[in-house]
């Protein structure tokens, strides 16, 4: 049925009041993250919508549900302007589906949903973890993040933006989406002490130059290679699991801290360390660098935090740092292939 036949039967059927108050109430109960330019016809979604209420087909709510209904309720306001795509793959008893998209200029906005058809794989804290593609005609650019989580079904939503770089349209282009692996049952150890004396660390610690694989400092021509504490065996008894403390001295640029981290890129474990002042205020970091030694199973990622400073300036100074570790990676290779339509 094409849009237009469905508007016409929708015009045709008298939806009961009770119904009529429940659907605008669902419209209203909750406001949308940013603001939305309306489409200028009728949306399928809200269609979508009335069908279900005045109806009452068990058969539709169960073809748009769990993943539409969780957009619909996070943001109501998406049915002014999305376009229904509802391609969906499976793989591991994992469904990944395409629930709707939107075009405006250069920029796609594509909202994809996970659901765990056996067990409690998909979670609130579930991240794609990087590890999704997009193949298009043009170049471009994504971004994606968490939108919502409906519990009930254990489905989750990501909204993905999608950006050409040749500033052109997206209208009517061909996209595909895969994706890989991602990461659940992620935790956050948020202001964790880390008990060092900073007055008792080594002074003048050996360094070596190594070929950083990240790097955060100021702006401006990064170096090529970065110098950083000699690794020592790492410490065990660091306050967050997944972490190890494999050094901690005062070199010629100031505190360095490094931090080691196996299976980095089986669990996307990280951190964010700085300084604590007398007062409780953060002093971040000057400089950051992240490098690895080690192949395969052997292979381990460093993060080496370097702070300004002497014994003496930091001396009412203590580290602390925030922490986010997961402890689930699920692969498999899911991939739907759409087209870009609607919304401008």
């Amino acid at each position: 049925m094409n849009e237009e036949r469905l508007n016409r039967s929708v015009r045709g059927i008298r939806m009961p009041e009770d119904a009529r108050q429940r659907l605008l109430l669902r419209l209203n109960e909750e406001r949308p993250r940013r603001v939305v330019r309306a489409s200028k016809r009728p949306a399928l979604a809200a269609v979508a919508a009335c069908l279900a209420l005045a109806l009452g087909l068990p058969a539709f709510a169960a073809n748009v549900e769990p993943a539409y209904t969780l957009l619909y309720r996070a943001y109501p306001a998406a049915a002014q302007y999305l376009q229904l795509v509802r391609e969906r793959d499976e793989d591991k008893g994992i469904r990944m589906e395409v629930v709707s998209a939107a075009v405006r200029g250069d920029t796609a906005e594509v909202w994809v949903s996970l659901q765990d058809l056996t067990g409690s794989r998909v979670d609130a804290t579930t991240d794609l973890f990087d590890s999704y593609s997009i193949r298009s005609p043009a170049d471009q650019s994504a971004h994606c993040e968490l939108a919502g989580y409906e519990e009930t079904t254990g489905t989750a939503l990501f909204r993905v933006e999608i950006t050409r770089t040749d500033g052109k349209s997206w209208q009517g282009e061909k996209i595909t989406f895969s994706l890989k692996k991602f990461l659940s049952r992620r935790a956050a150890y948020e202001q964790v002490d880390i008990p060092l004396d900073l007055t008792r660390l080594p002074q003048n610690a050996a360094t070596m130059a190594v070929s950083f694989s990240g790097y955060a400092g100021p702006e401006g021509e990064r170096p090529d290679t970065f110098d950083v504490l000699v690794p020592e065996e790492g410490r065990q008894n660091f306050p967050v699991e997944g972490f190890s403390l494999t050094g901690a001295a005062w070199a010629a640029d100031g505190l360095h801290l490094q931090l080691a981290v196996k299976n980095r890129q089986q669990n996307d474990n990280n951190g964010d360390v700085y300084l604590l002042g007398p007062d409780g205020e953060k002093n971040y970091y000057d400089f950051l660098c992240y490098f690895r030694q080690g192949e395969g199973e052997s292979r381990v990622d460093y993060m080496e935090y370097v702070f300004s400073g002497t014994p003496q300036t930091l001396t009412d100074c203590r580290l602390a740092g925030d922490f986010y570790t997961a402890g689930l990676l699920t692969e498999g290779s899911w991939k739907v292939t759409f087209r870009l339509e609607g919304g401008e």
